[in-house]
């Protein structure tokens, strides 16, 4: 049988901290739902919803089983899912916006073979690190909420799981190389490049990447421009809906789309009401012009969710295609900058693994 159970029923998040939810079903576990929540209090942006999730953690003990940002989980299951979950991304006052976040356990929704098992580990807990001030129209109250989709133990025997977690996070020098020594414990399913930077697209922010085993035994990827690898890796593009507030001057919002975003306005209060949108869509970030308190609305088209860019290995339902890292001594990046990175940019390295109950 598959069913919804609730982890955590909506509770006010109104002050910054972790919450500590204890997973305690023993029922297999497919898919992790969390749910943040904020009321706007004004209508000027301060950033991405997404980013009032700062971690999201599932943690036996001292053993972590995922970790990732908001917006490092909604890029992880866009391309997961070939969509992004539910999102409102509003600035408007008294409008709340909504962040959906999933943790993917198995290839798809109600895998049997890849999936958590609860009862193969003894204290598990998701932690999740939120700020409503972080994202929005400074918010002046937010909700929390958690669910799990669920198997019996009858339907479903999981050899292993999905493992998702930040590998690195750095500082950005523009031009400069950075090299990441990747671990070799489990197979990769994908890498994920993402640098979010303001009118920044990704190529900007990380330029080249190379990819190679045991020293340059084997190149996976020789020094390519992200540009090119942008055409040759699957990436979809996606149209997402924002709702803003004019102020009568230039104003700048947040979507989710960070490279080749073009956006439709449209006034939503008054027929004679001016609006024009005055930049296009970088970095997640674009600048709107539209008389003061009138609502407006856009329609945003784009790829490169958070500015990311995947590695994919092999065929995403095939286990035996993806990348096996178990003869390698070493799996390195050399990551290249652009010429001019954004101010106090950093870049993120994360990891779709999977990890054997064996």
């Amino acid at each position: 049988m598959r069913r919804i159970t609730t982890l955590l029923a909506a509770e006010a998040a109104n002050t910054a901290g972790t919450k500590v939810i204890d997973i305690d079903s023993s029922d297999i576990i497919s898919r992790i739902v969390l749910q943040f929540k904020a009321t706007n209090s004004t209508g000027v942006p301060a950033a991405h919803p997404a980013k009032q999730i700062s971690k999201i953690e599932i943690c036996d003990g001292s053993d972590v089983l995922f970790s990732l940002s908001g917006i490092e989980a909604q890029a992880l299951n866009f391309y997961e899912e070939d969509e992004r979950p539910v999102h409102a991304n509003m600035y408007v006052n008294d409008v709340m916006t909504q962040s959906t976040f999933h943790i993917n356990f198995g290839r798809f929704l109600w895998d049997t073979k890849y999936a958590l098992d609860p009862a193969r580990f003894s204290n598990l807990q998701l932690k999740v690190t939120h700020n409503k001030a972080s994202g929005g129209g400074t918010p002046d109250a937010g909700s929390i909420s958690a669910f799990a989709m669920v198997m019996d133990k009858t339907d479903s025997s999981p050899i292993a799981f999905l493992m998702a977690k930040e590998i690195q996070s750095y500082t950005l020098t523009s031009s400069a190389h950075e090299y990441i020594t990747l671990p070799t414990d489990y197979p990769y399913r994908r890498l994920i490049i993402q640098s979010l930077a303001a009118g920044k697209q990704p190529w900007e922010q990380y330029n080249k990447v190379k990819l190679s085993v045991d020293n340059d035994k084997q190149v996976l990827i020789n020094n390519m421009s992200t540009s090119d690898l942008l055409k040759i890796f699957p990436h979809r593009e996606f149209t997402e809906l924002l709702v803003g507030t004019g102020t009568g001057s230039a104003e700048g919002t947040y979507c989710t789309p960070g490279m080749w975003a073009f956006a439709a306005l449209a006034p939503l209060a008054s027929a004679l009401s001016a609006a024009s949108v005055l930049t296009q869509a970088y970095g997640g970030y674009l600048t709107v012009l539209a008389d003061s308190g009138e609502l407006f609305q856009l329609l945003i088209h784009g790829k490169c969710p958070h500015n990311s860019m995947q590695i994919p290995f092999g065929e995403p339902l095939e286990p035996s295609t993806y990348l096996d890292v178990s003869k390698m001594a070493s799996l390195k990046f050399d990551i290249t900058a652009g010429s001019s990175v954004g101010s106090s940019s950093t870049c993120e390295i994360v990891s779709s693994q999977v990890r054997s109950y064996k």
